[in-house]
């Protein structure tokens, strides 16, 4: 059976069987948007977290509650952050939404200040290592083989933006789909395909590839 794993503003009211994982920050941005909250100042994803999360409150039915985290957020403070989700109930956390839309001349700079690719695999390996099960997004081959190495629970690969020209979103798809096998060749962690807001049928193929699906349920 595929693994599905929705992706949800606000915490199930117990009507959903299974893991989600929490994203609260998508209350705030357009479903266009959404990816974007990785790379612009459009609000802030943590502060919406914590907010949302309660001690106490009950997990779906059959499942938990994944935390979605702006990992490269500089005041992000982990042992403050790994308390609060631990009172609320929270063992795992995703790196959702991600920096890793951006390439080039641009990532470069979101590197060199620390806010970059590498940053958000260092703490996604911290919150690891403090005993919390992991959730890793990836746009490419380089990115998830690196996130491999610090044990995520599962892997979901990102197509990115998703663009207005049909043929960029089916280059990406593709290119997906081509992932999917060279890291099932490396790899027995489960692979989820992402299926952003604005993506149809491009990414079938990976999906059919794939062991699972992930997407924005609200």
């Amino acid at each position: 059976m595929p693994l599905k794993l929705p992706i949800l503003a606000r915490p199930p009211a117990g009507a959903l069987e299974g893991d989600v994982l929490l994203a609260p920050f998508m209350d705030e941005v357009a479903p266009a948007h959404r990816e974007l909250a990785g790379v612009l100042p459009v609000g802030d994803v943590n502060a919406a977290m914590l907010e949302v999360l309660r001690p106490g409150a009950p997990a779906p039915r059959g499942g938990r509650t994944i935390a979605g985290l702006m990992l490269v957020d500089p005041f992000l403070r982990l042992r403050d952050m790994t308390l609060a989700l631990s009172a609320a109930g929270v063992t795992a956390v995703a790196n959702y939404p991600t920096v890793q839309l951006i390439d080039g001349e641009t990532a470069r700079v979101f590197d060199s200040a620390g806010a970059g690719v590498a940053r958000e695999i260092a703490v996604l390996a911290a919150f690891a290592e403090a005993g919390f099960e992991t959730v890793a997004f990836a746009a490419s081959l380089d990115s998830a083989r690196a996130m491999l190495r610090h044990g995520p629970s599962r892997l979901v690969l990102h197509p990115g933006l998703a663009l207005a020209d049909w043929r960029e979103r089916a280059a990406s798809s593709l290119a997906i789909a081509h992932m999917i096998p060279t890291l099932r060749d490396q790899c027995d962690t489960p692979l989820l395909v992402y299926r952003p807001h604005g993506f149809g049928n491009e990414l079938d193929q990976a999906e059919a590839l794939a062991d699972g699906l992930a997407w924005n349920a609200d």
